[in-house]
């Protein structure tokens, strides 16, 4: 049913873009004709084709502009869109690597690896959870970075929905996380904001859309150039 409303949608759409050039083309396809059978003299009916040819003209002329216009817009958005991905897959993966280091985790990253430390919840997180001054630092640092991609997303349009309330609430998260630990310090509700920040990289994990996927391969590059070495 909504496959149906948006066709109808598109089309109607399409039809009121194109009238003002139908318009123009049917006007010149008049003129000409009217010209042709009956102009009075040679000079009007010159005249009166000129004006058919340019109407026949405009359309084309228009038409050229929007696709020209469309297909550099197209690649601006698919220039921006890979931007984004590449920029969000290192920033993902400095934070994974930030929760890793705050709970002692020394082993092998692997995509089998970090799903089963991501489902960990709040009594274990809290036994292991160290945030050290260096951690602290760079959690903030991470979370500065995470707050501008988001900020250059409101005015390019480049996340879709999913990707924006998944990042939306890590950057809550961190951001609690951040303040729990300036100010408080209690280590059950830091092992809390941990466990929803992990929640939070489990679902970008698990999410259909190109950046996750391509994060789960560039961790999967990452181990292989780790055991090479």
């Amino acid at each position: 049913m909504l496959y149906n409303i948006g066709m109808k949608f598109n089309i109607r759409t399409v039809f009121l873009k194109s009238l003002p050039y139908l318009m123009s083309i049917a006007g010149g396809i008049i003129l000409y004709t009217g010209a042709i059978d009956n102009a009075p003299n040679e000079n009007l009916r010159d005249l009166t084709i000129n004006v058919s040819a340019s109407l026949l003209s405009i359309p084309l002329v228009f038409l050229l502009y929007d696709y020209t216009n469309s297909r550099i817009a197209n690649q601006m958005k698919r220039t921006m869109i890979n931007s984004m991905t590449d920029k969000l897959n290192v920033l993902m993966l400095n934070i994974i690597g930030l929760v890793r280091e705050s709970m002692g985790v020394r082993s092998k990253l692997t995509t089998e690896s970090l799903n089963r430390m991501l489902i960990w919840h709040t009594p274990e997180i809290s036994k292991r959870l160290k945030i050290t001054p260096r951690i602290l630092e760079k959690l903030h640092e991470y979370h500065n970075d995470l707050d501008t991609l988001l900020f250059r997303n409101s005015q390019n349009s480049v996340l879709n929905a999913e990707q924006l309330q998944i990042l939306s609430g890590l950057v809550r998260d961190m951001t609690h996380l951040i303040n729990e630990n300036k100010f408080r310090r209690n280590r059950h509700l830091s092992a809390k904001y941990t466990e929803s920040m992990m929640g939070r990289i489990l679902d970008w994990m698990e999410s259909d859309n190109v950046a996750a996927m391509n994060l789960a391969q560039h961790i999967s590059e990452t181990t292989a150039t780790t055991d090479k070495k």
